[in-house]
This record gives structure tokens, sequence and C-alpha cells, in this order.
């Protein structure tokens, strides 16, 4: 837990490249014209109950493709990907209501509103919902391309490692941020490239959902919503030059899916963690080093034309380059468990 804990303000510097769902622009600036084609999106369900559970969706206002007004979910399982589509010829927020009930157990629920600005993309949990048994994202997509804009995740389930997890985080960060300081981080992306991280100044780290499993192979299955936000300080050298640079991340998430081994009887066992599942999203972002991103265009070419363009970034790192990012999640926490980059 200790590395996975060291993981995050390294996922948050990654963060800092990925957009998350459409914010509303201000009252000032209202662009009210039909948009022909609403913000579209697939809404799924995983049910990480050891039981059946339903889903009930109401309250639709401005839709043109509505979800199901209710179906279930087998127990340990995840529904089918749903459409659901903003209503592009009438300029009012779209959105609905979704609610899961886990047999014998109190419901939980959230308001999704769909739509780009004046409008926006974003989610409310419920005043009311029982402590951690709900996790949302909504994930960026294939912006402005044939397909959706967002991903709908909705995590249903006890949730009952969130408040271990945050206590854990609590109990390591600072001491992670001090090791840092005293212990820079250093990662060498090519023989031209030294990536030096710092400081992490301001960091906040804070599960939202975590629930954790155990599979027929006895290994551990962690599912995880994690909200971040902090500034990671440090330099970078290509060839002769060096430049400092920062990374301001704020209301970023993480959504993560993983196997392995959390718990290992001797105390010697390195962590062992294979990430199945990565996705991500941030409100804002501010990055200075005018060297990093140039680096950035060069070590991902695909990531040069869009990286002035923050949600179809966001779009590319959640599915084109999703594959390549889970590679490198994954020597992230071998490294880490070898004790160090």
């Amino acid at each position: 837990m200790q590395s996975l804990v060291r993981l995050l303000p390294l996922v948050a510097a990654a963060n800092a490249l990925v957009p998350a769902p459409r914010p509303a622009l201000q009252a000032s600036e209202p662009v009210l014209e039909p948009r022909l084609l609403g913000t579209s999106a697939e809404m799924l369900a995983v049910n990480q109950w050891p039981k059946k559970l339903g889903v009930v969706t109401s309250d639709a206002k401005y839709l043109n493709t509505s979800p199901p007004k209710s179906f279930s979910v087998a127990a340990n399982s995840v529904s089918p990907r749903y459409p659901v589509e903003a209503e592009g010829m009438i300029p009012l927020q779209s959105s609905f209501k979704v609610c899961c009930l886990p047999e014998n157990e109190k419901q939980s629920c959230v308001s999704i509103d769909l739509g780009v600005a004046p409008w926006k993309t974003d989610y409310t949990p419920a005043s009311d919902n029982p402590s951690t048994q709900m996790g949302v994202m909504l994930a960026p997509a294939k912006i402005l391309e044939a397909g959706r804009d967002f991903d709908i995740h909705i995590l249903c389930g006890q949730g009952a490692f969130t408040s271990f997890a945050n206590s854990i985080i609590a109990s390591k960060l600072d001491g992670f941020v001090n090791g840092i300081k005293q212990k820079p981080v250093v990662v060498k992306a090519s023989d031209d490239i030294t990536v030096t991280i710092r400081d992490i100044v301001k960091p906040s780290v804070a599960a939202t959902y975590v629930s954790l499993n155990t599979l027929p192979s006895g290994q551990n299955k962690i599912d995880g919503i994690v909200k971040l936000s902090g500034t990671v300080k440090g330099s970078i050298k290509f060839k002769d030059t060096t430049q400092d640079f920062s990374i301001s991340v704020g209301g970023a998430q993480l959504l993560l899916s993983a196997e392995g081994t959390l718990f290992a009887a001797a105390k010697s066992a390195q962590l062992n963690l294979d990430v199945k599942q990565l996705q991500v999203s941030v409100n804002d972002i501010d990055i200075s080093g005018d060297i990093l991103v140039d680096i950035v265009g060069v070590l991902y070419p695909i990531l040069a034309p869009v990286i002035k363009l923050p949600y179809k970034l966001a779009s590319i790192v959640n599915t084109s380059e999703n594959v390549k990012v889970l590679a490198l999640a994954n020597k992230a926490i071998k490294a880490l468990a070898n004790g160090g980059l």
C-alpha cells in the first residue's frame, strides 16, 4: 500500500496533460446557436456487490437518446454500454438521473448533465447517498469524432476499502513529499532527456470510492476513483540545456482497476499489481516550461497537433493511446517496487 501512495503524486503529474469534462462558460459568454449534434456518451454500470443490482434512470431532460428506464446487473458484473445523447437542436441543459438499488440496501443516486458551453457535462451525487457506495467518473472519449464524447462509469458496491485507503494516504503523503525534497526523483526519458521532480506543493489526494475483492485465483482486485490536485515542480534537461518547470493540477480524477497482490505473507514481498484499466480527467491545468511541452510533442508525435487542444488530448490518452498509458503505469509500478524509477 505504501508503494501505491508513492505512485499517486506521480499520477498527478501525468494527469496534468489530461483535461476533464467540459466546464460551463461564464454567463458573459453565451453561445445559443443549435449545435445539430448533441454531446454524446456511453453509460455503463459496474456492480461490485455480491448480489443483483437494479439500476433506474429518471428525470431525463432534453435528450435525443435516453438510457433505459431500468435494467439489472448480475453480482460482480458489468452492464452493457448504453448510449446517451443530448438534444442538439434545443439550446438548453440536457440531464438525467441514475439510481443504483442493490438488493436489501439503500439506493445511491447521481444527477448527470450533458452539454457543451454554455452548458456543462458534469455530475452531482445525491446528498443522502450512503457513504462510499457509489463512484462516478466522466472520462473524455472520442471528442469531436464519430463515436461518443464521454464514457460514464458508475461503480456501485460497498466501497468498504475507501476509508482505509484514505487513512493510509493521510499517514504517508507528507512523508512521501518530504522524501522527494530530500531525494529528488530522476527519470531518464531517453539518452538526451532527463526529468527531475524536486517538490510537490499543496498536494491533495483523496479516494472517493475504493473496492477491494479477492479473485478465485486468490489475487486481490482493486477498483477505485481518486481525486488529485497539487503542483509538481522540477527541472528538465535536454542535451546541454536545463529548464525549470511546474505542472499545476486542479480537480483531477483517476479511475483505476488493478489485479495482483496487495498483502503478502512475507514482509519482504514486493508489490505486485497489474493495472487493467486507467482513465483520467482534470478540471484545471497550468504548465510552465516550454521545453517540457516541446519534448512531449517529440516523444509522442501523435500528441503534437493537439497539445493545445485539451479535450482532444484527453480523448487520445483515454482511447487510442490507452494501451501505451497502461504499459507505462505498469512499468512505473514495477520500478517503484524495485526501489525507484
